[in-house]
């Protein structure tokens, strides 16, 4: 079994957005995932931007809707165009 290191406040909060992405390799993960099981702080930090971060996927996984697009897409074009001119 292997030991994970307390890497204490500054290193987990400096990686807590990666970890909350699963980019941190599994050594970076355990480690930071050590720190905030003793950290009540950390912890709570951990909770927000995982409750964030769920929030956006949802919130970005639902189309737009049919006006906002069609807007969004006619202003690209006419930005092409000005910039074609």
């Amino acid at each position: 079994m292997e030991i994970h290191h307390d890497c204490g406040c500054e290193s987990a909060r400096e990686r807590l957005d990666i970890l909350i992405d699963r980019e941190l390799s599994d050594i970076e993960c355990a480690d930071v995932r050590a720190h905030c099981e003793t950290c009540e702080s950390c912890q709570q930090e951990v909770a927000v931007l995982e409750t964030l971060t769920e929030k956006f996927r949802m919130a970005c996984a639902e189309p737009a809707p049919d006006h906002l697009r069609i807007a969004i897409l006619h202003s690209v074009k006419n930005a092409k165009v000005i910039r074609d001119v």
